[in-house]
């Protein structure tokens, strides 16, 4: 059972970027899932690759949106991809022993920063110009 679900209400009115988040909220319960099925984490480590390459993917599509659209707040809004794509590193580097730890860390991490910020602060992007 997914921990995350998608809601119309977490839109911001553009297919490309709301189809990402729908697949990062995919690839969060897929990593959660398997946190749940194991004692010693020993598959986590391709989920968290495939996290990885598709933030980085999403990140640069929605940053250049932002441009084309004259987000004023980018700055700021990029600081915040770069925070999350330096914890991610931070804890997929932690010691491999404690795969579980690492692993429960990681669903933490996410869990709240990718409903905080696909709710909150990619919403600011759908408002802008409204």
């Amino acid at each position: 059972m997914p921990l995350f679900n998608w809601y119309n209400r977490y839109s911001i009115n553009h297919e490309e970027i709301d189809t990402h988040h729908k697949k990062l909220f995919s690839i969060f319960n897929k990593l959660y899932e398997i946190c749940l099925k194991n004692d010693k984490v020993d598959s986590f480590e391709s989920v968290i690759a495939e996290l990885v390459s598709y933030t980085d993917y999403h990140f640069k599509a929605e940053e250049q949106y932002m441009r084309t659209i004259g987000y004023k707040d980018i700055d700021n809004h990029i600081t915040k991809h770069n925070y999350f794509k330096e914890r991610v590193t931070q804890l997929k580097e932690k010691d491999s022993n404690a795969d579980f730890q690492v692993c429960h860390e990681l669903i933490v991490f996410l869990g709240n920063w990718l409903l905080h910020h696909v709710i909150e602060e990619d919403k600011k992007i759908s408002l802008h110009g409204q």
